[in-house]
């Protein structure tokens, strides 16, 4: 489904991204994690072909279906974005227009599918899905919600559309620890039912352990560690993927202690 191959991004003094790859095929889960400044939202701005202020596309190349994207043309990718493929940010509430309550961004959402609009879920649906009350929502503006309730606005308008593939940038960290279980419940069920592939970034690796099956560690721009989730996040190689497992708690703790 999704393919990139030796993708070299640079600065004028850096290197961004140092001849990455990595595949996605259909109905997969795959997880880059690391720290800041690793690299990872870089690569979702490629995908989304937002602007990549600064920096220079090199060397590489990223096929979607079999059609390859240059990763610095809009033309190509965007008609892809909000109907085969989702993307959930890290600061949803950024994304919405404070003057229009979250209603009219739905029906914004049905203009620009088009021909495709028939296919969408309900909204009331959507909210309900991710743990929302439609009456206690859809009448409402933006910043009359909280951050992880847009957070959850943003996820439920994202998955409206049915994606045969959701990008995600640190989709829980707005969340409490009971918000993001009930989230990542709902993103795996959705990848086994429907076989939604999923590529999120999170430097969070027991968001990972909980919904992918591939992980990909990445450090100052490269890929350091790889493989199936439950050989790197239980038996890791490198020295950087052991640090960040010994450095965040596992979602199984807190389901095991009852605090869930």
């Amino acid at each position: 489904m999704l393919e990139m191959k030796d993708l070299l991004v640079q600065s004028a003094d850096k290197v961004i991204l140092d001849r990455v790859s990595l595949s996605l095929a259909e109905g997969e889960s795959l997880s880059i994690v690391g720290e800041s400044g690793s690299g990872k939202s870089t690569l979702l701005k490629m995908l989304l072909g937002l602007p990549l202020r600064g920096l220079t596309v090199t060397e590489g190349s990223i096929t979607f279906e079999g059609q390859e994207i240059h990763p610095q043309d809009h033309r190509i990718y965007l008609p892809f974005v909000g109907r085969e493929v989702a993307w959930i940010s890290q600061h949803a509430s950024l994304s919405f227009n404070n003057r229009r309550k979250i209603k009219k961004h739905y029906q914004d959402l049905v203009k620009n599918q088009g021909q495709q609009a028939a296919n969408l879920r309900p909204l009331e649906e959507c909210l309900e899905m991710v743990g929302l009350l439609p009456e206690k929502v859809v009448n409402k503006y933006p910043f009359e919600l909280s951050g992880g309730m847009m957070q959850l606005v943003g996820v439920a308008l994202a998955l409206a559309s049915k994606p045969k593939l959701l990008l995600a940038d640190e989709p829980t960290s707005a969340l409490d620890v009971l918000s993001k279980m009930k989230l990542l419940d709902l993103l795996s069920k959705l990848h086994q039912e429907e076989k939604m592939a999923i590529l999120f970034v999170t430097h969070d690796i027991s968001v990972a352990e909980h919904l992918a099956q591939k992980v990909v560690v990445m450090k100052e721009g490269q890929i350091v560690e790889s493989g199936p989730a439950h050989q790197v996040l239980r038996h890791p190689e490198q020295a950087y993927t052991q640090k960040l497992l010994k450095a965040v708690p596992k979602l199984a703790a807190f389901r095991e202690g009852g605090q869930l």
